[in-house]
């Protein structure tokens, strides 16, 4: 594993912030134009044994992006993205970007019935996407999202009333169906070929852009049960980026040229998202490896000579997979603060004095987290730290509205230089609060000094994995099931996956549905994380109720725990 060696300990306490970079000033365009001239032959990204230079990845978005002014796209396009981590996203995603349109984020865990949500709600005109990741066959289910696709001419304008703005679909990898307009190489070929590319068109398409305009939507099931398109525009995006590769927050360790990310987090999502992005800025190297499981990921760490790794929860069996020595552990950068307690320096050091951050897509990631990088103050224990420079909160009262005391549990309203546009299609008056604050639906307080405490969801949102999940939309998917009388879905405490999602469900007599039957239906309605893993069968008369005939979710949780010592999990991830 590559990387100096360096005194944790003396970083941890002493490392002063670094300059803040000027805020919302540049388009991803001209970030990534500063970011290639300064590290042209560097590797961009390594995958699948070969790696893919800052230049080469530079010409690839070129074409692509001139590819997409030749069919007619420009400023406000909504393009959607539907790849795995990889060089296919971050060209295609460059692409977009540089021709002044909006990426679109789709997830690779959206199940037929999302897909076709996201396309529409977004009012995607090109889909850019892989044919197949895994054990996922992309190609079917687009088909199972969009009926109409079947038998369809891709070489005409595709018309669909499921998706009635989608005009074509290019697909990569070898599979190519016909309602595909062709592959991304085409794509690439139309505009090396196309009068844009020759005669040097792109550079100011770039220049038209605006940082105020829109750059990319992030979705999101946020705080309700239909998941939102989170806009962001251009400068939010890349000053956050900057920010993040610039300053000690949150993460109190350098990424520097040279160094290699092995991100295993969804560039879709935007803990990956910047991540890749600070990864660019400073020169690094992005790792992708498509087999998530220790044994690949300790193989990976090992051949590709990772310093950081980017997963959910702890990297220390992969790190002893990797058969990793001390010194190899003191060499190796945390790039979360869960990880900080494993490496050596670390180690009996009370875990609330390290320091954590709060954050959400609606901010651009984190909104709160200490400055400087070192461990939180005596007396701060479990702090999220104070917000970050630019961002503004306030606690309030969850029912009259009003603000909360210091130290008293509400609310969190959050507003400033990273929040959002706003959720697409939606007015701005049903999202913002009327002095232009944004309500989290976190449980959360403040103390005297501005520190953030989290005490957990309003509403019952379940936390699991970096994701969130509405209980109200699995509840309504698991009584789609001609089997089931009522159900219902909460979180109980995980020690890798924050909370795991459960269920309790009632279902009609003499039935013999059981629970890896229900969760395979579950698996063709939901995105995977969505699925409960833990499914308990009670009689709809056992179920604990309120006196207004409420389930009380509470009783059901210390159930459901008590009989999962031990259970075994069947549920494929």
């Amino acid at each position: 594993m590559g990387g100096a060696k360096s005194d944790f300990t003396r970083m941890l306490t002493s490392r002063p912030p670094r300059r803040l970079p000027a805020s919302g000033s540049r388009t991803v365009g001209a970030w990534w134009r500063a970011t290639v001239e300064a590290h042209t032959s560097r590797d961009a990204v390594r995958e699948h044994g070969y790696g893919v230079t800052y230049r080469e990845l530079d010409d690839r978005s070129a074409r692509l992006a001139c590819g997409l002014l030749s069919l007619g796209l420009g400023k406000g396009a909504r393009v959607g993205l539907l790849f795995p981590n990889g060089s296919d996203w971050i060209a295609s995603w460059l692409a977009v970007s540089r021709i002044g349109g909006i990426a679109v984020c789709l997830s690779t865990f959206f199940s037929p019935r999302e897909l076709a949500d996201a396309l529409q709600r977004a009012d995607v005109a090109v889909l850019l996407a892989a044919d197949r990741y895994l054990r996922h066959d992309y190609l079917e289910r687009l088909e199972g999202s969009l009926p109409e696709l079947r038998g369809a001419d891709g070489q005409d304008p595709l018309v669909l009333l499921g998706a009635p703005y989608l005009r074509s679909i290019w697909t990569s990898g070898v599979m190519r169906p016909s309602w595909s307009r062709g592959s991304l190489l085409d794509l690439e070929a139309m505009g090396e070929r196309s009068r844009f590319r020759a005669e040097a068109l792109l550079p100011s398409v770039e220049r038209a852009s605006a940082a105020a305009d829109l750059a990319i939507m992030i979705f999101t099931s946020g705080s309700t049960a239909t998941p939102k398109a989170v806009a962001h525009t251009n400068g939010v995006l890349t000053d956050k980026i900057l920010y993040m590769a610039e300053t000690n927050s949150i993460i109190p360790f350098d990424t520097e040229p040279g160094d290699r990310l092995l991100i295993v987090s969804p560039l879709f999502w935007v803990g990956g998202l910047l991540r890749m992005g600070g990864a660019l800025s400073a020169g690094a190297t992005v790792v992708c490896e498509d087999d998530h499981s220790v044994a690949a990921l300790a193989e990976r760490i090992r051949s590709e000579r990772v310093t950081h790794v980017s997963r959910w929860g702890p990297v220390e069996q992969a790190l002893e997979e990797a058969g990793c020595n001390s010194d190899e552990l003191d060499s190796f950068k945390p790039q979360t603060v869960t990880q900080l307690p494993y490496m050596r320096a670390g180690r009996g050091i009370p875990s609330g004095r390290f320091p954590n951050s709060l954050g959400m897509t609606e901010t651009m990631g984190p909104h709160s987290g200490q400055v400087s990088g070192g461990l939180l103050p005596e007396g701060k224990d479990g702090s999220f730290g104070p917000a970050l420079p630019g961002m503004e909160f306030k606690i309030v009262d969850p029912l009259t509205r009003e603000a909360a005391p210091s130290g008293a549990m509400g609310e969190l309203l959050v507003r400033g230089r990273w929040l959002m546009d706003g959720f697409y299609k939606c007015d701005r008056n049903e999202v913002f609060e009327i002095d232009g604050f944004y309500a989290t639906g976190d449980n959360c307080s403040l103390d005297d000094d501005g520190h953030l405490y989290f005490h957990g969801r309003l509403g019952g949102m379940i936390k699991t994995s970096g994701a969130n999940v509405s209980p109200e939309e699995v509840e309504t998917v698991i009584r789609s099931h001609p089997d089931i009388l009522e159900v219902a879905v909460f979180g109980i405490p995980h020690p890798t996956m924050d909370e795991m999602v459960a269920a309790v469900v009632a279902k009609r007599p003499l039935t013999d549905l059981d629970e890896p039957e229900l969760q395979q239906f579950l698996r063709s309605q939901l995105s995977s994380f969505k699925v409960p893993k833990r499914i308990v069968f009670m009689a709809q008369e056992d179920l604990p109720r309120t006196a207004s005939q409420k389930i009380r979710k509470a009783a059901l949780v210390e159930l459901v725990v008590a009989r999962s010592s031990g259970h075994v999990d069947r549920a494929q991830p």
